[in-house]
């Protein structure tokens, strides 16, 4: 049975956070994504969301105060790399990594940090580089492409 029918996309990204809210603000005021629910399964329980961007969604988990919490690190593709820094900028937000040297990619990335110890790579591909090219080789010494 061929994979390709058995598996369409992301349904969802886990990640645990220790301020729901504080997070839910940074994914929807800074960063664009939308809200789509929030909830709790029992009446004393922690609450969770579902933030999303496109048809891909975030489910966020609060943990107990002082919870060890596993860091998760995703990247949002951006069109241009320049403008949003300048947006981030003027909301406070400052790159962690800048002008990462990308090795594994053709473009610019540099990454912000996240609540909860998180980090976002914001990246910017270079055509005609995407997910979907084909033909990709590393341009810096030594590097081989392996598959």
């Amino acid at each position: 049975m061929p994979t390709e029918s058995l598996f369409s996309s992301f349904a969802f990204i886990g990640m645990s956070v220790h301020d729901l809210d504080e997070t839910i603000r940074f994914y929807t005021e800074e960063l664009g994504f939308y809200l789509l629910r929030k909830y709790k399964f029992t009446s004393d329980g922690l609450p969770m969301a579902y933030v999303g961007l496109n048809e891909v969604l975030l489910e966020i988990f609060e943990v107990e105060p002082g919870a060890h919490i596993e860091r998760v690190g995703i990247g949002l593709t951006v069109t241009n790399l320049d403008s949003a820094l300048e947006h981030l900028s003027s909301r406070g937000i400052k790159v962690a990594r800048e002008n990462l040297s990308p090795r594994s990619f053709w473009g610019r990335q540099v990454s912000i940090d996240a609540p909860s110890g998180h980090s976002v790579s914001l990246r910017e591909w270079q055509a005609p580089d995407s997910p979907s090219y084909p033909d990709w080789q590393p341009r810096y010494e030594g590097g081989q492409r392996l598959a």
